[in-house]
């Protein structure tokens, strides 16, 4: 799932599976026509006496089935997890109690309490504008570089992912400012479409993050300590994003200008840098806490959505903050619940899943294959490229991380590595043709914005560098050291 919270649009949840593949005529016609008769067999195998293993995989088809359907991914989880509880019970009071239980117990979870506190300050700080305020600070900083407009929107992605959780709003942000403003100055659309969509990669590893959270919640593993875990992974990111931007125009000149426009004395360069600042608070208050063990991470959400309304109270003004603050909590309201529906519709999934008995026949076969721990991390590499073509991260973590987990810990691979390896790939789903809801929407952003580029090339501005982030993600499977560093530090 990804969060769309852009200052004009009002936020909403992109939770639905995707349904592009196939728009056109005849490839529609076919599969519309055909779904009645695969989800019927599908259902057919699984209450026909069929084994439990047989039962779970009859269900993954039906499950992907709908999501080319378009059905809600929490209703596409929690519906066949519910008839696959129904047929390998054997009753429907199996079904029944699970549903009352799994209810309960996934979402009155302490841990996914930060969840809402989270969105709304994210929900704030995008709604009063502070974004363009962080990206002219940035730009101010480091627009003189090669590439310096390249460098200054991934930096600001960088900035916006340390406070806000969206991937899609850091990018709608940024896009709306940044596309025009390289177009402008020279750059290759390409180039400068690359360099917004790469912008939000690593916002989902930089504190604070949802997908880490709802990860958490899953993998059972404090959520501070996982909220750690993928902040220098998240900024080691960003900055090598930066020097491939900067090598990359050095290489091939005629993507962009050779300096980011003209020279501004350093009394100007001060006065807009100094829009940086509500991000050095909201950080400092958000995971200095949580660093210290001063706040809980339920804690640090509450106080950072304090300081992200006092931010736009003293930048902004008391106009914008009563203006921002009852949509935000609107769209806090939806967003959270829409979440927390995906949580409870997975988590029944997955212990239908651990009862199929799928996991197990995985986990057997792998430790007969004798592949170890790199070996697994390799293959759930290659599987989460493959399922991200078709599929948005928080369906494809609630999915696999159930079946792949416990697999990972009979490996001695530390769940905290794992999660971080499973938000970049999720990340890496929304930037995937055909389905990744990035690519649709920074092409609708440059439409908007009067830039004439066309889908397949907001396609290419992403082949410079979806090879640097699998090459990143190798980094993590071998050496995973360097990801438990800061939780280890943490009091």
């Amino acid at each position: 799932m990804t969060l769309l919270a852009g200052p004009d649009s009002g936020p909403e949840v992109v939770g639905k599976a995707p349904g592009r593949i196939g728009r056109g005529g005849r490839a529609a016609a076919v599969f519309a026509l055909t779904s009645p008769v695969v989800l019927a067999y599908c259902v057919f195998v699984m209450f026909s006496g069929a084994t439990p293993l047989n039962i779970g995989a009859a269900a993954l088809v039906a499950l992907l089935w709908l999501m080319f359907l378009r059905v809600p991914v929490g209703m596409a989880l929690g519906g066949v997890g519910l008839l696959g509880l129904w047929a390998v019970t054997g009753s429907t009071n199996g079904a029944i109690n699970s549903l009352h239980d799994v209810a309960w117990s996934s979402a009155n979870s302490w841990t996914l309490s930060v969840i809402p506190m989270f969105v709304l300050m994210g929900i704030l700080l995008e709604r009063s504008g502070l974004g363009a305020d962080i990206y002219r600070a940035v730009r101010a900083m480091v627009g003189r570089t090669p590439a310096g407009l390249a460098v200054s929107t991934n930096f600001a992605g960088a900035a916006m992912g340390a406070a806000s959780g969206s991937t899609v709003g850091i990018v709608y942000s940024l896009g709306r400012t940044g596309i025009p403003e390289m177009v402008k100055a020279g750059y290759d659309r390409r180039f400068a479409a690359g360099a917004v969509l790469m912008a939000g990669t690593g916002g989902q590893l930089i504190p604070p993050s949802i997908l880490l959270v709802i990860y958490a919640g899953i993998a059972q593993v404090p959520v501070g300590q996982q909220l750690m875990a993928g902040m220098l992974p998240g900024i080691l990111l960003h900055v090598l994003y930066a020097v491939a931007m900067v090598a990359i125009v050095l290489t091939i000149p005629r993507l962009a200008p050779p300096r980011g426009g003209e020279r501004q004395p350093w009394k100007e360069r001060l006065r807009e840098s100094a829009g940086i600042w509500p991000v050095v608070v909201l950080v400092g208050v958000v995971l200095g806490g949580l660093y210290s063990g001063t706040f809980t991470p339920t804690e640090a959400g509450a106080f950072g959505a304090v300081a992200a309304a006092l931010m736009v109270l003293s930048t902004k003004g008391f106009g914008m903050l009563r203006s921002s603050v009852g949509g935000a909590i609107h769209s806090t309201v939806v967003t959270s619940g829409s979440i927390f529906l995906i949580i409870i519709g997975g988590s029944i999934f997955g212990r239908f899943m651990a009862l199929s008995g799928i996991p197990k026949v995985f986990t057997e076969y792998l430790q007969d294959a004798n592949v170890g721990a790199v070996g697994f991390m390799l293959l759930v590499l290659v599987l989460y490229l493959v399922l991200g073509t078709f599929m948005d991260p928080v369906p494809m973590m609630l999915i696999t991380v159930p079946i792949l987990l416990p697999i990972a810990m009979t490996l001695d691979v530390d769940p905290m590595v794992f999660g971080v390896f499973a938000v970049l790939m999720g990340e890496l789903a929304v930037l995937t043709p055909p389905v990744g809801i990035l690519l649709y929407i920074v092409h609708r952003i440059a439409k908007d914005a009067g830039v004439p580029m066309t889908l397949g090339e907001v396609i290419q501005g992403i082949a410079w560098f979806y090879p640097i982030t699998i090459a990143f993600a190798l980094t993590i499977v071998f050496f995973p050291d360097y990801v438990l560093w800061l939780p280890g530090l943490m009091k």
